[in-house]
């Protein structure tokens, strides 16, 4: 019985940990709100139509 209890204990330990570091990864992944990414894929586009232009791209 202490043998099963130990293992269930450690088991239990390695799912919370891999829940919290799943719930990390998702609080990270989450942080920047939409309105913030879309005004740096704007400034990026931006960059980049203006890297085009200079190599003489013409659309």
């Amino acid at each position: 019985m202490s043998r099963l209890q130990t293992t269930v204990r450690g088991e239990l330990g390695h799912v919370s940990q891999t829940l919290t570091g799943r719930i990390r990864e998702l609080a990270e992944r989450y942080a920047t709100p939409l309105p913030q990414l879309e005004l740096e894929v704007a400034a990026l586009g931006a960059r980049v139509v203006e890297h085009l232009t200079r190599m003489g791209f013409q659309s």
